[in-house]
């Protein structure tokens, strides 16, 4: 399409030369006045001569008529063309996307498309979970429509945009706008529309515990702490992690590897009866009490209660395969 407006523009200006450079030879006129009189001929306004033509000048006229009418026909036609399609692309990408957001169900909602939000949505894609995005920036909805991933362009803390994500609807949202204030009233703005939607915020900062507590977000996270934290493993600890990418972030090259996941107890049960000490690759590693206390000491026989939560390791064939059959007890 712009190889075809290109060409239509390039053939457009060759005639306007030509038609100015004949008049200028032919007719002794100035350069204004035969430029004047090349763009009322190929516009075909129906103006009439400016001034009296020799016979060389109409026969000219007449050559500069016949190719350059249907030239200026043709780049009209092919702006039109390219106005309209251009308009129809927006209308169609607009309405499949809001399709997409329309089937959402049980997703993720990734606020902000920076650096932090875009890493996000790659793990997210790379695991196959569903979500969206909302941001402000116009400049990546070419990227959205690309990857066939399901937008709102605006700003996230606004209601609208939310419910227009379908907050209502998704089972957690990413808070990883560049203001860590906003990200708190994010975080109170999902929670009042959905109490059972998780929200993990990102804080730049050192926040409040009360503000924390206030915000009603699931989780906080520092992507500077955590950063400079994996960098010094990075430098004494080296096979620790390797090991925590391969089990926690490296997913898309390895979806049958080694997994970590966090089961919580819904019934009085125990490893024992679960049976998980017994199925091949999966490994009880942490248990979480409640009440707060951690265990990496498990005793297959201790009661475990309603409100704990285990952490498990092994190969996601066999989480899926053994633990889910399991899930009026773990969820």
């Amino acid at each position: 399409m712009w190889r075809r407006l290109s060409l239509a523009l390039a053939l457009f200006a060759a005639f306007i030369c030509i038609g100015t450079i004949g008049y200028v030879i032919l007719e002794d006129w100035s350069f204004l006045d035969s430029f004047y009189m090349t763009l009322i001929t190929l516009s075909t306004v129906g103006f009439g001569e400016i001034k009296s033509l020799s016979p060389a000048g109409r026969l000219f006229t007449s050559f500069l008529i016949l190719g350059g009418i249907g030239t200026a026909a043709y780049l009209f036609s092919t702006i039109t063309e390219t106005v309209v399609s251009g308009q129809l692309r927006e209308v169609l990408g607009e309405r499949r996307n809001r399709k997409l957001l329309e089937k959402l169900q049980d997703h993720y909602i990734v606020c902000g498309y920076g650096e932090v939000g875009r890493r996000v949505c790659e793990l997210l894609a790379a695991e196959g979970r569903p979500f969206a995005v909302i941001e402000a920036d116009s400049k990546h909805l070419e990227t959205f429509r690309r990857k066939e991933i399901p937008y709102v362009l605006g700003n996230a803390i606004e209601k609208e945009n939310l419910l227009a994500a379908g907050v209502e609807r998704a089972q957690g949202l990413f808070a990883s706008l560049g203001d860590s204030s906003k990200n708190i009233y994010l975080s109170l703005l999902a929670k009042s529309i959905n109490p059972r939607c998780r929200v993990v915020v990102r804080n730049e900062g050192e926040a409040d515990p009360l503000i924390i507590q206030a915000s009603k977000a699931d989780a906080m996270v520092r992507p500077t702490y955590v950063g400079a934290g994996r960098m010094f493993l990075a430098m004494v600890r080296p096979h620790v992690t390797d090991l925590l990418e391969e089990i926690m972030i490296d997913r898309a090259d390895h979806p049958e590897e080694v997994l970590i996941a966090a089961y919580h107890i819904q019934k009085e049960t125990s490893l024992e009866k679960l049976g998980i000490k017994t199925i091949k690759g999966v490994y009880a590693v942490l248990l979480k009490k409640k009440n707060g206390e951690r265990n990496f000491e498990i005793d297959e026989t201790e009661v475990l209660q309603p409100g704990d939560t285990i952490l498990v390791i092994g190969h996601e064939q066999d989480l899926k395969e053994k633990l889910d059959s399991l899930k009026d007890i773990l969820a």
